[in-house]
């Protein structure tokens, strides 16, 4: 009778804690949020992005605080690579940790990272990125690779690039205030396209020339 007794106020008193430590983790102002901070965000309207999606206030009890629940939430927005969620107990501190995808060029009206994957960074304009235009982002990494490979000084005049195909690209240039297109062909014998390039436009007679095919080095077509 006495170790029932001794084992009731036992179970009477664990039940006690759990019950203190349940209210004092999801119901006391203890451990609550204080505040949020956003990381990584490149922008200030990719931060505001965030803090709207995680939807966290200050006041908030930090055991409702979920980081999965955040994580799957910001994993749908297209521009987050990933990201990390702490909830410091003591400070009641939020934190959000962002790894944005890096913009490699604008596609399509929108923009594309190193992996293909296009998405819309909020805020994100004015960077000295090329514009590619393609069917399919495949063609648009096979444009941003040529662009990438142009030697500087070339590659300052394009202002954009298309693809119909991984063979068949598409420049654009801006040369001493004249626009011209070059129909570039293959991503190959880059050396002796731009020469050919620089020799056509030097000519006097090229002046007022606004297309050049250079998909045949050897055998250019000017109009």
């Amino acid at each position: 009778m006495l170790k029932l007794s001794r084992f009731s106020v036992v179970t009477s008193i664990i039940a006690a804690l759990f019950v203190g430590l349940v209210y004092l983790f999801a119901w006391s102002s203890i451990f609550s949020v204080s505040s949020v901070t956003v990381t990584g965000a490149p922008t200030p309207d990719s931060e505001a992005q965030v803090m709207h999606s995680v939807n966290i206030t200050p006041g908030e009890k930090l055991a409702r605080v979920e980081p999965r629940a955040i994580a799957t939430r910001l994993d749908s927005i297209d521009w987050v690579a990933s990201v990390d969620i702490s909830r410091h107990w003591l400070s009641g501190h939020v934190e959000i940790a962002v790894s944005p995808r890096i913009p490699t060029a604008y596609f399509n009206g929108s923009t594309i990272d190193s992996t293909g994957k296009v998405f819309v960074l909020p805020g994100f304009s004015g960077a000295n990125l090329p514009k590619v235009s393609a069917a399919h982002p495949k063609i648009g990494l096979a444009a941003i690779a040529l662009f990438q490979s142009l030697p500087d000084s070339f590659k300052s005049e394009v202002t954009s690039l298309s693809a119909h195909d991984s063979s068949s690209f598409l420049l654009h240039l801006t040369i001493d205030g004249r626009d011209l297109q070059i129909t570039w062909g293959k991503n190959e014998q880059m050396a002796l396209k731009i020469q050919v390039i620089n020799a056509l436009i030097a000519l006097p007679e090229n002046k007022n020339i606004r297309r050049i095919d250079i998909s045949a080095p050897h055998a250019p077509i000017v109009k």
